[in-house]
């Protein structure tokens, strides 16, 4: 995976409320989470598994003042 030049530009779609970037692959998601901790973002990382669909790697910014979670 090729990360963008800026990382938020990864976070296109939502979960609970923050935004988040869905992956299928748990290096790209493991690149990802290194990105975030080197730049000291904060961030959680939810496991979605299902038959139908396998695993997905749901990261969520915590920090990001574009949230619409309503704080």
């Amino acid at each position: 995976m090729q990360l963008p030049s800026s990382i938020d530009d990864l976070f296109t779609q939502t979960f609970e409320g923050f935004r988040a970037v869905w992956l299928d692959n748990a290096c790209d998601a493991l690149l990802v989470e290194d990105t975030l901790t080197q730049q000291k973002r904060s961030y959680q990382t939810h496991i979605v598994r299902s038959r139908k669909h396998g695993r997905a790697f749901i990261i969520m910014l915590l920090d990001d003042p574009k949230a619409t979670h309503g704080t």
